[in-house]
């Protein structure tokens, strides 16, 4: 009955999906000129104001996207589908090949520095703002910077700019960062990724509240339309500095659920789905002619604890926790396309990765010895908030069972879950933290000044040694040096183990064969400009 009921389910869905794009197919141009003046919570649609987002002859790509949108303000954006979204709207001075994850210029053309601590940057001329607000300049750079910095934005990312001691916009084109300390790594603050995507003052002092859902960018495209629970519609910037991209328009299809997504894309509603990681409907859509358009070690997924919650405030609880479960063994069981052991916070091909770290091998008798050590012979019990229970987590409760730790799961809302985990009010939780900088990850989570709710620090983890070669690693020029710091920093993270890496998770994108150069970056966005479809 449980199987039938899954198929009629995935069957619903398809035939939602097929009058959904029938709809789309026959309703001309839903977006029109008007202003949006409702969020999509209210169950209205959101327009853009930017005209020129009804049907034309150009190309269009219907991608699955796998939430419902939480907006896309950069000072306040999170989540993966949403950075994707604001990535191909929205640039940074700097940016990020896709295929290397290397620095490229993107609104800075070029910079200068002699001693990573004064940067000065060179910016584009003639640069249009997309909805008809004019000229970039220098200007709206220090805009954007002072706004990630306003307390009354309340920006998670105003921490990132912790180190800079001025920002200045000398001429239009002109715009100089002064830094307290070096910072060898500094251009990755100002790239195309949260606090570093640049927004229009006039454009945000108009829309209020509604910015997050009528962003305006530089970039390749932008919203024409936003229906709840349903689709994105974007359109390509016919402005953009670069040349118009080659497809048209983008239309993002919400499919909540993996499977219904692979049988949308193998009946051709949609023709790339955003984040299908699991092994088996891989293994279907490879075996059925699709590309998977891997990115294989994109990000870390950890356990985190909140180590001023008892027991978890012991060192030797946590050790045990991770000496209890079958990493390698569970992943080998549920997703072994999808996922890869680790046993480090930082992904593989980072050049600062080490493996001079502690390693917690599946060995339940020494989580039993641990625990007792600790002062818990018998166990305990402890909870975590989750969005709903996957096979994997279950896997994980039986391995703790075994030794005496009860997990158990409280399943709540997206908003919910994302509120408990920023503002650190949870037992255990887990994240995964896509970067290309190695100080994004090692900083959010390990630095004292980044402690829920100021930053991504939810296991309120803070040991002065390890802050120190933290903060030197940052200022070091010398790249040697500066790798054994960071070598050092990550041996103490993982001694001490306020979060577990629990596995390499693996990207795949599923397109039809006519779709090409979808690239997963590091960052887990795809640059919707360099897509293109053959007929």
């Amino acid at each position: 009955m449980e199987a039938a009921n899954r198929r009629w389910h995935r069957l619903g869905w398809v035939v939602f999906l097929s009058v959904l794009v029938l709809i789309t197919a026959c309703g001309g141009n839903a977006g029109g000129n008007s202003t949006g003046s409702g969020s999509p919570a209210t169950g209205e649609e959101v327009t853009s104001g930017n005209a020129g987002g009804g049907e034309g002859s150009g190309k269009t790509l219907r991608i699955r996207y796998y939430d419902d949108p939480a907006g896309f303000d950069p000072a306040t954006i999170f989540r993966v589908e949403n950075e994707n979204i604001a990535f191909n709207i929205f640039s940074g001075l700097t940016t990020y090949d896709s295929r290397s994850g290397e620095i490229i210029p993107d609104l800075a053309e070029s910079w200068t520095t002699e001693d990573n601590k004064t940067w000065n940057f060179k910016l584009r001329e003639g640069v249009q703002w997309q909805q008809g607000y004019g000229e970039f300049t220098s200007a709206d750079v220090l805009y954007s910077y002072q706004r990630i910095l306003d307390p009354a934005v309340a920006s998670p990312y105003a921490n990132e700019f912790k180190n800079v001691e001025s920002f200045e916009a000398p001429e239009p084109y002109v715009f100089v960062v002064k830094l307290k300390t070096p910072d060898g790594n500094f251009l990755h603050q100002v790239a195309n990724y949260h606090q570093g995507q640049i927004v229009k003052k006039e454009a945000v002092e108009k829309l209020g509240d509604q910015f997050m859902w009528n962003p305006v960018g530089t970039g390749p495209y932008y919203i024409d339309s936003i229906k709840t629970n349903s689709q994105i519609v974007m359109v390509r910037n016919e402005d953009y500095f670069r040349g118009p991209a080659p497809i048209e328009k983008l239309v993002f299809s919400i499919i909540k659920d993996d499977d219904t997504a692979a049988i949308a894309l193998q009946n051709g509603e949609v023709d790339v789905a955003m984040r299908i990681e699991k092994t088996e409907l891989l293994q279907r859509l490879e075996a059925a002619g699709f590309k998977l358009n891997p990115l294989y070690d994109r990000a870390v997924n950890v356990r985190i604890f909140n180590t001023t919650v008892k027991p978890l405030d012991n060192v030797k609880v946590r050790q045990a926790w991770a000496h209890a479960v079958d990493w390698a063994g569970n992943i080998e069981a549920t997703n072994p396309l999808g996922e890869s052991p680790t046993t480090n916070l930082l992904p593989k091909w980072m050049s600062v990765y080490s493996e001079d770290v502690p390693v917690y091998d599946y060995n339940p008798e020494k989580a039993k010895e641990l625990l007792t050590e600790a002062g818990f012979p018998d166990g305990f019990t402890i909870t975590m908030h989750v969005r709903d229970v996957e096979e994997i987590d279950q896997l994980e409760q039986e391995n703790l069972r075994a030794v005496g730790i009860d997990l158990k799961f409280e399943i709540v809302e997206a908003a919910q879950y994302n509120q408990i985990r920023n503002d650190g009010t949870f037992e255990v939780s887990g994240r995964l933290l896509p970067a290309i900088n190695p100080d994004t990850i090692l900083f959010s989570y390990l630095h004292p000044d980044n402690i829920a709710p100021k930053g991504m620090n939810g296991a309120h983890y803070d040991n002065p040694d390890l802050t120190a070669k933290l903060e030197a690693a940052r200022t070091e020029i010398d790249p040697d040096k500066r790798k054994t710091l960071y070598a050092e920093v990550q041996k103490i993270a993982l001694t001490d183990l306020p979060y577990i890496p629990m596995l390499s998770a693996n990207g795949y994108w599923p397109s039809a064969q006519k779709v090409q150069n979808v690239i997963i970056n590091p960052l887990s966005e795809v640059n919707f400009y360099e897509v293109d479809i053959t007929q």
